[in-house]
């Protein structure tokens, strides 16, 4: 049964009961939570839950059972959600606990749940946020993408020649006769560790638009780097108000049918890049 058929936010009908799917805050559940889930699975349900591919949870309960189960998960903090036209349970990695983090994915991912998890929209909406380019969370395969990345430079005063650089980097992103960092770099950072000649010269936060998963899956594109969390709030604010009253697919129905280019004219002229 589709989600868009649910019995209330949260709730998909099913013959012998109800799926619930829950709200999830990014990144972490505690122990106290975890409990509760189990007290429903086995009171409630069929003693097992199921982890979605977007890092929630669901599980069947009896249909007698519904309002009980949401006022035990209420009162330690999860509410009933992810389903339906709305934005779906946003995605992270494990953010700082990588040694490849570049930003604290955890962190933002949570600012955009309390945010915006649960609002209207044309139709599903998914966010994943990764913390470094290695696209743990495929933000570039889902509607708005978010990844945490450094803008690399060689420092020509410090360069020795030694030649360290030259054919290191996997998208061939290092120059090594001129002393310049290509555009085509992705900004993972590995070449740091060769020497001190290549630095950071900023870290900033990638925004895609337009990608899904699915039988035909598409890549999103790059809309905007910004350089704070408060920023990216700003930017997925203006792409859901576009996208609420011009949007009728999906948001690479939008972006293809708009045009990326017209899509970051909107968002100029109206303040949020």
């Amino acid at each position: 049964m589709f989600c868009n058929q649910n019995y209330k936010f949260g709730v998909i009908p099913k013959k012998d009961g109800y799926m619930i799917r829950l709200a999830l805050k990014p990144g972490y559940i505690t122990s106290e939570q975890l409990d509760a889930i189990s007290y429903i699975a086995k009171n409630f349900g069929e003693n097992k839950v199921h982890i979605t591919t977007r890092q929630g949870i669901e599980l069947k309960i009896k249909h007698e059972h519904l309002e009980e189960a949401e006022k035990i998960l209420n009162e330690v903090g999860i509410k009933l959600g992810s389903t339906g036209r709305r934005i779906r349970q946003i995605v992270a990695c494990i953010g700082t606990e990588c040694p490849n983090s570049i930003g604290d994915s955890i962190k933002l991912a949570r600012m955009i749940h309390d945010e915006f998890e649960g609002i209207w929209v044309p139709k599903k909406l998914k966010i994943n946020v990764s913390g470094c380019p290695n696209n743990c969370t495929h933000h570039q395969f889902c509607d708005i993408g978010i990844c945490f990345r450094y803008i690399l430079k060689i420092d020509k005063k410090e360069c020795t020649d030694c030649g360290k650089c030259r054919g290191f980097c996997e998208i061939d992103a290092i120059d090594w006769k001129n002393k310049v960092i290509k555009e085509n770099c992705i900004g993972m950072g590995e070449c740091l560790k060769l020497c001190n000649a290549i630095k950071v010269e900023d870290r900033v936060i990638s925004i895609f638009i337009g990608g899904k998963g699915g039988k035909f899956p598409k890549k999103g594109k790059w809309l905007v780097d910004v350089k704070t969390e408060d920023e990216v709030i700003e930017v997925i604010d203006g792409i859901i108000e576009l996208y609420t009253k011009f949007g009728k697919g999906r948001i690479c129905d939008f972006v293809e049918h708009v045009g990326i280019e017209n899509v970051k004219k909107s968002l100029k002229e109206k303040g949020f890049i």
